[in-house]
């Protein structure tokens, strides 16, 4: 008995031995448990400090220096071989890696040795009153031979002569009304127009509907100079008369010859006659020019409305007034089409531990000119937050998740680059892009901060705008210490004044075949003028002008507002990718929803309900949507984040969601834009509308001579959006209704 006491303690001694060396080993010391533990926690608070410390405003400067030094407009040696080859180099060296794709795309450019010109045409063929030709050079650093001369990307050649005619910004109401009110018979003549309120490519395409034959475009005073005509560059950051705005006017994304195929190297090319692109002559002058010929103008007085800040009285036309009433406007351009490769840069830090989770950042590379403002501005500062982020990883820093940081080509051609990579790799971004955050230029001004996001961003918009000190000294002193502060003070919403203003995003930039093709939540932050300014534009847009010593000396002093932007990029880049649970906030996408159904509501309710048509079926989607967002809110705080599948799950279901508003048809049958919530407006690429396929059937439909149709498409549009948001609930909800975890059947 006493030998088998003896014996039992032995083997229980040896049980609990081995017991302890085995929770010993497993849950203190063995790698994979403390591995896991590790990927449980956010990202260390210190590297975020770090970060904003190590972030560095003459940085800056010497890099915008650099890249505005020389014009680099799309398909040139300087952009595609002499940038391109730096930023790779560079990021080869500092962070896990870099690699440049290719593609051959059709760009446009004016003849360097025969320039666009306008000028009055008299009745024996004798020329006067001609544009200038090039921009007059203000400065010693805007003399380069490679500068391009003002034009309209992807114009077709010609020279047209005939009537002038007055069209205000070249929007679809302003020819409605000379058109409809006016009874203006617009065949023929000669547009002129004045930049502002949208796209310079929906511009000339209303044109073309309407009959012209071509289409001066210009900038007038009101849109880009406040105050005294006397007191512009270089004595101030306003336009001078001798600058014109180049730009492209195509109303397509990407390479218009591969529509929605990447143009690589087994592409198939569709011939030009069969592209769509514009299909009258145009060209860009400055307001020096333009009160030549409109003070000539003959017609009636234009609306009150319709007149700009030229000392002049605006008429309409059509003709010149006396002694030129027999003359005809000519517009001789030489714009034409050639065959170029461009190129994207991406440089990636790859995560620890969802390595194939990206939190993706863009700037496009490629500028008209000289670029210091746009793209440039970005461009250097993307560059100074890429070298802080290689600081952080000799520091030991490693993100949860990939950063992948791109150099965009051609986005001024008509988003080529951004777009060319979305059809080559969509299918690898599509499913790994956690979000991507744009930064096409770091200041159109130094008032405040301009936001445009989709909704599950704003609340990470807000928490980052917190973080970020002021650059401001003078609002600093009146106790605003954080770019947030200033923001709403200056950029209150009107849903609720407590917060500030976040956009909606347009196809204004490279966010937008993320957004339109993919569903990838996206955002585009920079800092802003004062609005007090009723500007177009920030004033030296897309000119010679927009040079280093223009930023350096009248826009930000000290590249303090530059570094704030690159602080604000860096920490939202450093919150998607080092924290556990992705910062989204789908309550915040439903409330949105909701908004929208209100705006709706108010703006179409009464001709709805005339039509016997309601959106009751779109109100109990956007219901069931917040419910699901509410209960997806709830697990999110309860979530185990010591088990990585479930963390997995609820990170997916949250990424996903963005994705479930795209509608593979497109938007309103347009392929380019699929996203049934928010695309750009349909007369205008650089607003955003709210259900845009709805906003598109309703647009005018009380001219429609086919009433049925039209009513039967909103039923359609209204149809789809009931359709998506409660397909979109249904993703949030913890099983699915395929598992039967819907709330309704």
């Amino acid at each position: 008995m006493h030998r088998m006491k003896v014996l039992g303690l032995i083997a229980l001694a040896a049980v609990s031995l081995v017991i302890g060396i085995l929770i010993g080993r497993f849950a203190i010391t063995h790698p994979q448990l403390s591995w896991l533990k590790r990927m449980s926690k956010d990202g260390d608070p210190k590297y975020s400090r770090q970060l904003h410390q190590e972030i560095q405003a003459e940085e800056i400067h010497k890099n915008l220096q650099f890249f505005s030094s020389r014009p680099h407009i799309a398909g040139s040696v300087q952009e595609e071989e002499v940038l391109v080859n730096y930023i790779n180099n560079k990021w080869k060296s500092s962070l896990h890696g870099a690699k440049i794709y290719n593609y051959t795309v059709l760009l446009s450019y004016p003849d360097a040795n025969d320039p666009n010109y306008v000028a009055i045409l008299s009745e024996n063929g004798v020329e006067s009153v001609v544009s200038d030709k090039v921009e007059k050079i203000l400065s010693p650093d805007q003399n380069d031979s490679t500068v391009v001369n003002p034009f309209n990307a992807y114009s077709p050649p010609g020279v047209i002569v005939g009537d002038p005619v007055y069209v205000n910004y070249g929007t679809v109401e302003d020819f409605q009304y000379l058109t409809r009110d006016l009874a203006m018979n617009l065949t023929g003549t000669v547009a002129i127009a004045r930049y502002g309120k949208i796209f310079r490519g929906d511009k000339v395409g209303n044109g073309e509907k309407f009959g012209c034959a071509g289409m001066i475009l210009y900038s007038d005073p009101a849109d880009y100079v406040a105050g005294s005509l006397d007191k512009v560059y270089p004595e101030d950051w306003w336009l001078p008369g001798t600058g014109a705005q180049r730009g492209t006017v195509l109303l397509t994304n990407g390479d218009p010859r591969t529509p929605f195929y990447p143009s690589t190297n087994s592409a198939f090319y569709l011939d030009e006659k069969d592209l769509e692109l514009p299909k009258i002559p145009v060209t860009p002058i400055g307001y020096n020019d333009a009160v030549k010929y409109l003070s000539k103008l003959s017609g009636i007085e234009a609306p009150s409305k319709w007149k700009g800040n030229l000392n002049i009285t605006y008429r309409i036309g059509p003709g010149f007034a006396s002694p030129y009433e027999k003359s005809k406007m000519k517009l001789y351009v030489k714009t034409h089409n050639v065959q170029r490769t461009i190129r994207n840069v991406f440089g990636f830090i790859e995560g620890e531990y969802e390595p194939d989770r990206y939190v993706v950042l863009g700037n496009h590379r490629d500028a008209w000119v000289f670029g210091a403002i746009d793209p440039s501005s970005g461009t250097a500062t993307m560059m100074e937050l890429t070298r802080a982020l290689s600081k952080l990883l000799q520091k030991g820093w490693r993100p949860r998740r990939s950063i992948l940081f791109c150099s965009w080509g051609a986005e001024e051609y008509g988003l080529i680059g951004s777009t060319e990579s979305i059809e080559e790799l969509g299918k690898v971004l599509g499913s790994r892009a956690v979000a991507y955050l744009n930064v096409d230029l770091s200041l159109a001004g130094n008032s405040t901060l301009r936001a445009l996001a989709t909704p599950i961003l704003h609340k990470l918009l807000y928490a980052t705008a917190k973080k970020v000190e002021n650059p401001n000294p003078e609002e600093v002193r009146a106790g605003r210490k954080s770019v947030y502060d200033t923001w709403v003070k200056n950029q209150p919403s009107s849903q609720d004044p407590s917060l500030p203003r976040v956009g909606e995003l347009g196809s204004g930039s490279d966010y937008s075949s993320f957004l339109q093709i993919l569903g990838v939540s996206a955002a585009d932050v920079r800092y802003n003028y004062d609005q007090k300014y009723s500007l177009s534009s920030y004033p030296m847009y897309h000119s010679v002008y927009e040079t280093v010593d223009l930023v350096s000396r009248l826009m930000d002093r000290g590249f303090y507002y530059h570094q704030a932007v690159a602080r604000i990029w860096g920490e939202m880049a450093l919150r998607l990718a080092d924290d556990v649970i992705l910062n989204f906030d789908c309550v915040q996408y439903a409330e949105t929803l909701q908004r929208i159904v209100d705006e709706v509501q108010s703006s179409y309710g009464p001709k709805l309900l005339q039509n016997n048509i309601t959106l009751n079926s779109v109100k109990e989607a956007v219901g069931e949507f917040l419910e699901a967002a509410k209960n997806l809110q709830s697990r999110v705080e309860k979530v185990n984040r010591e088990n990585p599948l479930e963390v997995r799950k609820i990170n997916d279901q949250l990424m996903q969601l963005e994705r479930s508003f795209i509608d593979p048809l497109g938007v309103a049958g347009n392929l380019h834009y699929r996203h049934v919530i928010y695309a750009p407006n349909e007369h205008n690429q650089y607003a955003a509308s709210s259900f845009p396929g709805l906003a598109s059937a309703m647009f005018d439909i009380e001219n429609d001579p086919n009433q049925e149709r039209r009513w039967q498409q909103v039923k359609k549009e209204i149809s789809i959006i009931a359709y998506t948001i409660a397909s979109a609930a249904s993703t949030m909800q913890e099983h699915g209704t395929i598992g039967g975890g819907s709330t309704k059947h």
